[in-house]
């Protein structure tokens, strides 16, 4: 009679402890989930990188995402010092990659510029920061 009671309560504690750790497993995973709803897009990259100093103008601005974004979207101005947008194109997605724009520029001179961006993620949310880079002058 004491055996049965010694493995009857052994019993209870391994289906105290699975459930438990069941219920540990649940609630990770919950977890998991709200991270991945709470998750925007974010730059990853860019090209020029932040606070680039460059010894020639840039033919282009590239920007790398986490995650897909809408390019129809996207809005990406490269400002002067003067806060003169000096871009002429529009951004355009990239083929074969969802994550990422670009943006056609003309020649620069040596100075300042930011790259200010704003861009729509698949999952709804609007992502907009900007990030600067300079051009040296070569005659210095």
């Amino acid at each position: 009679m004491v055996n049965t009671m010694l493995n009857k309560k052994s019993n209870e504690n391994v289906v105290k402890s699975i459930l438990k750790l069941m219920a540990g497993m649940i609630v990770f995973v919950m977890v998991l989930q709200v991270n991945h709803v709470w998750a925007h897009a974010s730059l990853v990259k860019s090209d020029p990188p932040r606070r680039a100093s460059l010894s020639e103008s840039p033919a282009h601005v590239q920007l790398w995402f986490n995650e897909e974004i809408e390019a129809a979207y996207a809005s990406v101005q490269v400002l002067d010092a003067d806060e003169k947008n000096v871009a002429v194109a529009e951004p355009e997605a990239v083929p074969d990659d969802a994550k990422s724009v670009v943006l056609a520029l003309p020649a620069l001179t040596p100075g300042s510029y930011k790259v200010q961006f704003r861009v729509l993620s698949i999952d709804g949310h609007v992502v907009e920061s900007s990030y600067g880079f300079r051009i040296k002058n070569n005659q210095q």
